[in-house]
């Protein structure tokens, strides 16, 4: 490992750029992997170790009715509780047997929490900036579930809106090849400052960032220790159109780089703090109450488990897909499951890809899962295979970091980039949850 000013370039290369400078500079070899300080060294090494030992899916989910769980916004909470009950244990008279606390979702998933460290290395033939632009509050690892997502600065205004509906943190991967860079910081300080719901996007949202390493751009700052102060001020006085330059033909398109969808999708998934993500695209708005639902079913579920003293053999990995649907443009999104039969009934809302690709979301038992009326919880509702007339069903899913890889090979142009990724997969079905997005 050789040393220079202050980095540390791994591996043998020809030539590496590294220096005190307030900017970044990349190594010139292409199988070279940068490393900004030795205090910054350590926080990786922690950081990778952090998820060593969590659960696979397959050891824990199966079908079973909703419980309930509360959902704290970041360590505090948890830790106080925590306390408590050791507290609480601890004044029991020594002749009385003390009550025995209700498992922690925590301690039931054997997760551990972990902390966003910002860094950056090469990924293939990519540069990836990891939490270069960090959210306010942490979540403890099973306090909720990551939104994790992509795209470019031309998808950001699309973040309030999910938010609103999600309550919860989301982890998205911006593509900013060249002189995209400076737009793409423009709309995301526009969006984390601008507007009544600017709060919401400080609080919940991590940006990580990616380009080619042969579109490297003109001058990256290095991140700051708070994780924001190394950005540029926000103008407020412009639109988030105008800020993010969406008049202007992009550096991607001048160049015609083709979008690397699937290195987004893992970095962001990769980087989640919670044990559960629901990888998905930005436009698709999950409906109101998801994350307390899902956990306490999972969290009752497992309970349930712990009382039965189930030692069984773990059965095979399963995810927790969504049904998806587009509404017109200028409609209200449906806030339940009731409203959306409605709107069903009246064409302002339709299948997903209902007229482009039926097939990719064909979703096993769709017409009964509708006809179900909506109740109270979360609950499985049917185990589907992606098998049969079923074979090109592309699902979006709650699942954790435990799940296959998305193909890193495949493009957003070449279409099928989730193809690979779901072939092995079992997957479940569930009431009450479903994703909208506008036609």
């Amino acid at each position: 490992m050789s040393k220079f000013a202050g980095c540390f370039c791994r591996w043998q290369i020809e030539t590496c750029w590294c220096s005190g400078r307030d900017d970044l500079r990349f190594c010139k070899s292409g199988a070279a992997k940068m490393i900004r300080s030795k205090k910054l060294t350590s926080g990786l090494l922690a950081g990778s170790l952090v998820f060593v030992s969590l659960y696979a899916l397959n050891t824990f989910l199966s079908p079973t009715v909703s419980g309930s769980v509360h959902v704290s916004a970041g360590n505090t909470g948890r830790n106080l509780e925590y306390v408590r009950e050791v507290l609480a244990s601890s004044e029991a008279p020594a002749s009385t047997a003390a009550a025995v606390p209700e498992a922690s979702l925590q301690q039931l998933l054997g997760c551990v929490d972990g902390v966003a460290t910002a860094r950056y290395g090469q990924r293939g033939e990519f540069w990836v900036l990891y939490n270069y632009v960090r959210a306010e509050r942490q979540p403890g690892c099973a306090d909720s579930v990551t939104y994790t997502t992509h795209g470019d600065h031309t998808f950001l205004d699309n973040l309030v809106p999910l938010l609103k509906r999600w309550q919860g943190p989301v982890a998205m991967s911006v593509f900013a090849p060249g002189a995209d860079w400076t737009p793409a910081l423009a709309a995301i300080q526009h969006v984390r400052h601008c507007g009544p719901s600017a709060h919401l996007v400080r609080q919940h949202v991590t940006f990580h960032f990616y380009f080619p390493a042969k579109h490297v751009p003109k001058t990256v700052p290095r991140p700051a220790v708070d994780g924001f102060s190394h950005l540029p001020k926000a103008n407020c006085s412009l639109s988030l159109e105008q800020a993010a330059g969406l008049g202007q033909v992009s550096y991607k398109s001048t160049h015609k780089i083709l979008y690397p969808v699937n290195v987004g999708r893992n970095v962001a998934r990769e980087e989640a703090l919670t044990h559960f993500v629901l990888a998905s695209d930005v436009e698709l708005y999950p409906n109101p109450g998801v994350i307390p639902d899902f956990l306490g079913m999972v969290h009752g579920h497992l309970l349930q488990q712990q009382k039965a003293n189930v030692t069984k053999k773990p059965s095979p990995p399963k995810v927790y897909p969504l049904s998806i649907f587009e509404v017109k443009e200028n409609s209200s999104m449906p806030q339940n499951k009731t409203q959306l039969a409605a709107m069903l009934a009246s064409k302002d809302a339709v299948p997903f890809h209902k007229h482009v690709c039926p097939n990719c979301h064909n979703v096993p038992k769709a017409a009964e899962w509708m006809a179900l009326k909506q109740s109270e919880g979360l609950h499985v509702f049917h185990v589907g295979q992606r098998t049969g007339r079923f074979l090109h069903w592309e699902p979006i899913y709650i699942g954790t970091k435990q799940e296959p890889p998305y193909d890193e090979r495949l493009s957003w142009e070449g279409m099928s980039d989730k193809m690979t990724q779901v072939i092995i997969l079992c997957k479940y079905l569930k009431d009450e949850i479903f994703e909208t997005t506008r036609s």
